[in-house]
């Protein structure tokens, strides 16, 4: 397990050509909704001062305001907001099968990883529904667990009960949450490789993870924690970093954008790490 873990960051940083794409890519997301709303608040105050002091923080007084007054204009930036996410959701089952596919061609290869994600999109596309519907029906179960177990101790004379039930349910859903991401990341290497449909790829993850198939669990738990660390790290920089000075403002911007790349090469990590289990 540690092999595959320290194998893994190895190769997605030997891969950083990729991470850097991938990094774009999803800047261009994040300018399109930023320029989106930066258009819809100087249409709405006018191209007022207010304007641009929200474009740098928004303050939630002002947000209520603006979704009173507003409030269709707010509407179709939300729209707006949800259809990128939705491409750029679409976008990533073809992007996962390029870096699915970068990671498992050998050195004498030939033809397009940008092609060969293009075929990989669709399986990755069922995957995705298959494990979403998965975790929607897992997070039921325990909220509806947490829920009965509230209701049955309403009564209780216990101080904090429904804390401890709740804090109970989210460190189950947690570990659940951990192993459904490391069956799904799973059944996406395990399909590009054998070229198997979503349910039979999804089928044989589930149970290469229960059986502990090269303690692939322990090493999801690893990855997962690692990346929380990243982001914590990151969380305690950038709040060190005032926002209201030119500089202070360009330095969290930049920031902020390293944060990207680094979570594109997190994402590689992941998958190097568990293509070496599978390998």
């Amino acid at each position: 397990m540690l092999r595959a873990y320290l194998f893994g960051a190895r190769i997605a940083a030997q891969h950083w050509p990729l991470v850097v794409v991938l990094g774009l890519i999803t800047a261009l997301f994040g300018v399109a909704f930023a320029l989106a709303s930066g258009a819809w608040l100087d249409e709405a105050l006018e191209g007022s001062l207010a304007t641009r002091t929200l474009l740098h923080t928004i303050d939630p007084d002002v947000l209520v305001d603006l979704w009173y007054h507003h409030r269709e204009g707010l509407v179709m930036l939300l729209v707006a907001a949800a259809l990128l996410a939705v491409v750029h959701t679409a976008l990533w089952w073809w992007l996962y099968g390029v870096v699915i596919t970068t990671l498992q061609r050998s050195a004498d290869a030939h033809g397009s990883i940008w092609t060969r994600g293009i075929e990989l999109a669709p399986v990755m596309a069922r995957l995705f529904v298959l494990a979403f519907a998965v975790l929607g029906l897992f997070s039921a179960a325990v909220g509806g667990a947490a829920y009965a177990l509230m209701r049955w101790t309403r009564f209780s004379p216990q101080a904090l009960i429904w804390d401890q039930i709740a804090g109970a349910a989210a460190f189950v859903w947690a570990l659940g949450y951990v192993f459904l991401v490391a069956v799904h990341d799973h059944a996406r290497l395990h399909a590009a490789r054998i070229g198997v449909g979503a349910l039979p790829a999804y089928r044989w993850a589930l149970g290469f993870v229960l059986q502990g198939g090269e303690r692939a669990y322990a090493l999801a738990c690893a990855l997962q924690l690692s990346a929380v660390a990243l982001w914590l790290a990151y969380q305690a920089v950038g709040l060190t970093v005032p926002v209201t000075a030119l500089l202070g403002l360009t330095g969290s911007l930049l920031w902020g954008e390293a944060m990207v790349w680094l979570r594109m090469w997190v994402r590689v990590w992941f998958f190097a790490a568990q293509n070496e289990l599978q390998a």
